[in-house]
């Protein structure tokens, strides 16, 4: 009986404890089958990212090796162009609402025109890095090294943000002696103040979305820099209206809205390099690496930095030249004709620009065959293109220069110096596109040192000796105020006969 009674017991405990092993099992192959899933989950998705940038990569690489060289031209300089061009209307704009601000106008002006120099400063310190990294960036891509890719693309960030706020703080700190050196006084000085104590800020995101839309056009898409541009310059004209006319906060909300739509070019730019994963991975880069890239990404973008730099020099020389002489209105004149010459050099900067990155490519990649070709082409190309405008502008210059004024003797003596300046203008487009080559063939010196012979060593001693040489001597009774402006083409042609020069020794 009591062993029957034993026998009983350890059968229900035999029972028990099988359902418990039997739950305690399910419960470990469950957890397992969650642990699985997880990692099937982790695996999907870093599969479908790294398979998303593979197919990137494949894509980016079918751009540079099976569009053919015209295609490639085209495909990188005419969005390189348009956005030039809405650049150039962005920069327009603020000085368009300023002309709009009641009694306060002429004041708005004045400060406008009085932050220039330092507004082109702003401009000339963002080509070094903004420049550099889509060319070295491009090269790397060529050599198919995405680690030098990541590498290159977050030490030209960084060196953009970090120089710019730099430039930004000093401008900041010395703002007061700054604006005293270049004139600003009264109501005009309290204006540029109140615009340049955003602008420092503004200056800075403007830096950094310069350098991500260049390194996404090197990334192999260039058209998405047209609608990142646009949707900024679109931003900007919209909180400007509302800023000026509804709110009513004059020459702060003009800054502002500049302000605001720096800030979504650079939103945007971050959100489709993101969204393509094409964003910085985070690495750990050495001290010698960072130098070294920070060193090449200076040498090349000081280049442009320099022509930016030098040209605002020449500008200033030559208003201080025509106040020496006393013609006021040859300053106004000036002043259209500038902007008419840079308006016409737009379309080289942004061709040759967006040939820079298809070059480099080719240059990592050692195609040295597709690379001459797209310099000869390129080359052609600019030309073409100098002959055309220069044919059309010298037939209507006097319709062109009547869209800015009425005024018959600027009138006249803006089609003067505007048929001066296109005798040099095909040579200037080889200038152009031929330090656009230097830089990406690793010759920045040579093209450092044409940009010093042609614009120091050149043309500011001719703008200064010409009229004297005219007034002394009576040269084919040219107005000394007139011959200032040869200084330009000549500089321009023996600049380029001193570099073919060079080239063939």
């Amino acid at each position: 009986m009591d062993l029957q009674l034993r026998n009983t017991k350890n059968n229900k405990k035999e029972k028990v404890n099988l359902k418990t092993n039997k739950l305690h099992g399910e419960f470990i192959q469950k957890r397992e089958e969650r642990i699985t899933s997880t990692k099937d989950d982790d695996e999907s998705r870093t599969s479908a990212t790294t398979q998303c940038g593979e197919i990137e990569r494949e894509n980016r690489s079918n751009i540079f090796e099976n569009k053919s060289i015209n295609q490639l031209i085209l495909y990188f300089s005419i969005p390189a162009i348009i956005s030039l061009v809405l650049e150039s209307v962005a920069s327009m704009i603020d000085t368009a609402f300023a002309g709009h601000l009641g009694d306060m106008s002429s004041y708005a002006l004045s400060a406008m025109g009085i932050l220039a120099p330092i507004l082109s400063l702003f401009v000339a310190a963002q080509l070094i890095f903004g420049v550099s990294t889509g060319i070295i960036l491009a090269k790397r891509l060529g050599e198919g090294n995405e680690e030098k890719v990541n590498s290159t693309f977050k030490v030209g960030l960084y060196s953009s943000l970090i120089f710019s706020t730099l430039i930004s703080a000093a401008i900041f700190i010395g703002q007061d002696k700054l604006l005293d050196i270049i004139g600003a006084t009264g109501q005009v000085k309290v204006l540029a103040k109140q615009f340049l104590n955003i602008a420092v800020v503004f200056n800075v995101f403007s830096s950094v979305g310069y350098t991500l839309v260049n390194n996404i056009r090197s990334f192999g898409h260039p058209k998405i820099e047209i609608i990142i541009v646009t949707s900024s310059t679109i931003i900007n004209i919209i909180f400007n209206i509302l800023f000026t006319f509804v709110f009513e906060m004059g020459i702060i909300g003009i800054g502002l809205a500049t302000l605001i739509s720096e800030i979504s070019y650079v939103l945007f730019a971050i959100l489709f390099l993101v969204k393509k994963g094409l964003w910085m991975k985070k690495t750990n880069l050495c001290s010698k690496e960072i130098k070294s890239i920070l060193l090449l990404l200076i040498k090349i973008g000081f280049v442009q930095f320099l022509m930016q730099a030098l040209n605002s020099l020449n500008g200033f020389t030559v208003n201080k030249v025509l106040v020496n002489y006393g013609d006021v209105s040859y300053i106004g004149a000036w002043a259209i004709c500038n902007s008419l010459y840079m308006m016409m050099l737009l379309p080289l900067i942004g061709l040759t620009e967006g040939v820079q990155s298809v070059i480099a490519y080719y240059q990592g990649s050692h195609n040295e065959e597709k690379k001459n070709i797209i310099k000869s082409k390129t080359l052609k190309y600019s030309l073409l293109y100098s002959l055309i405008t220069i044919t059309l502008v010298f037939i209507y210059s006097k319709e062109i220069v009547q869209i800015f004024t009425l005024d018959r003797s600027i009138i006249d003596t803006s089609v003067s110096i505007m048929q001066i300046l296109l005798i040099g203008f095909p040579f200037m487009g080889v200038i152009y596109t031929m330090v656009a080559f230097m830089q990406v063939s690793g010759q920045e010196e040579r093209a450092s040192k044409l940009e010093f012979i042609r614009q120091i060593f050149l043309f500011i001693p001719l703008s200064i000796i010409l009229p004297l040489l005219v007034s002394k001597f009576s040269i084919m009774d040219i107005e000394p105020s007139l011959s200032i402006f040869f200084a330009m083409p000549i500089s321009n042609i023996i600049s380029l006969f001193f570099y073919s020069g060079s080239r063939s020794r």
